[in-house]
């Protein structure tokens, strides 16, 4: 047996402990700092309670509907009953809820697969005991009547049928050689998109007068609207610049945090194009079904890195050759207070409020 290690409260000469039936309605994955505060100081509110309080409560049964953090980083859980509050008025630490939460998504398949890998196991450890210390495994797998191929074949259908992009997933047992046995349909996609500004800069042009050497390190900002007519040209260099693996997915291919957001959101490529007369950056992202409203944040978190250290950080290192500009460096991030990275639905609640505001004054 392997050694186990977890992180645990130990309450000091407890009574007992009563227990009730737990229904989680939600997990919630926390980065960086979020589930710390959390843990240290479950009293104070939470916007990560106060958004999800209505999901909270006791039923007649006695149940218990709680909502379950889990930290990206150590993989330690909070259950969290909230009784309608903003902070965690009843919380219990979960060590290790990560691999909780993995172990309650293997299928059936997965485990009669895990139990007849025991079996085959415990034969070969009772045969090396008495002599043995050879062995060829296709061997051992047929008289452990072991059909590895259909527990195999039914256990990804089943993983298939858990995930949620996918509409519909059959196991079909034929016995003839490369034909279809596994029918999937996926969920229909809905288009998503991200617009946030784009900074532009190139190299001063070489001056007819000698400049001090400060000024020429210095670039000069091309505005986003008289850079409309290089989108082709920064285009065409940003699918240049892809990496053969994201080919369908685009930079989603690299997300490793929320596992529902992973399988909701199928791809996200960036782009630009004029928006109201001016080059934006834009993320066009493939959704199935609708994310919620910490999914979102999540989404929006990850494709934020990607702009101003992943992906972004990079293109903005390569020149792209332009006819009006010469070459240009290009960026989807800037530190100043003006950038963000917004929906067209935000976006156009934002313009729809200034315009009121506007009517009235």
């Amino acid at each position: 047996m392997k050694n186990l290690k977890f992180n645990s409260p130990l309450n000091y000469k407890a009574a007992d402990y009563k227990t009730h039936e737990i229904f989680v309605e939600k997990v919630i994955t926390l980065y960086g700092k979020s589930f710390e505060e959390l843990k240290t100081h479950p009293m104070r509110n939470s916007p990560y309670i106060a958004e999800n309080r209505d999901l909270m409560y006791i039923d007649s049964n006695e149940t218990a509907h709680c909502l379950l953090f889990v930290d990206y980083n150590s993989g330690d859980g909070m259950l969290v009953e909230s009784e309608g509050s903003g902070y965690a008025r009843k919380s219990q630490f979960i060590p290790n809820a990560k691999a909780l939460l993995k172990n309650n998504e293997i299928t059936d398949a997965e485990t009669r697969l895990h139990e007849s890998l025991k079996e085959i196991v415990d034969k070969i450890a009772e045969l090396a005991h008495c002599g043995e210390n050879n062995f060829v495994f296709e061997e051992m797998l047929e008289k452990s009547d072991l059909d590895l191929k259909s527990l195999l074949r039914n256990s990804v259908t089943e993983m298939l049928c858990e995930r949620e992009d996918i509409q519909m997933a059959e196991s079909i047992n034929v016995d003839i050689l490369y034909q279809p046995d596994i029918k999937v349909e996926g969920k229909p996609m809905q288009k998503l998109t991200f617009y946030c500004p784009l900074h532009i800069v190139r190299e001063y042009d070489e001056p007819d007068y000698e400049l001090d050497e400060e000024v020429m390190d210095e670039m000069e900002e091309i505005p986003s609207k008289y850079a409309v007519d290089c989108a082709d040209e920064i285009n065409n260099f940003i699918q240049d610049y892809s990496e053969p693996k994201e080919e369908h997915r685009g930079l989603m291919v690299y997300f490793d945090r929320n596992p529902a957001v992973n399988e909701k959101v199928f791809s996200a490529f960036p782009v630009v194009k004029e928006i109201n007369g001016e080059l934006t950056g834009v993320f066009e992202c493939q959704v199935a079904g609708k994310l919620t409203n910490d999914e979102l944040e999540d989404l929006r978190s990850y494709l934020t890195g990607q702009s101003s250290d992943g992906w972004g950080e990079g293109l903005e290192q390569h020149p792209v050759k332009t006819a009006d500009y010469g070459e240009i460096y290009v960026s989807f991030w800037n530190d100043s207070k003006d950038w963000s990275l917004q929906t067209e639905e935000e976006i156009n609640c934002c313009q729809s409020e200034n315009l009121e505001m506007n009517m009235s004054m």
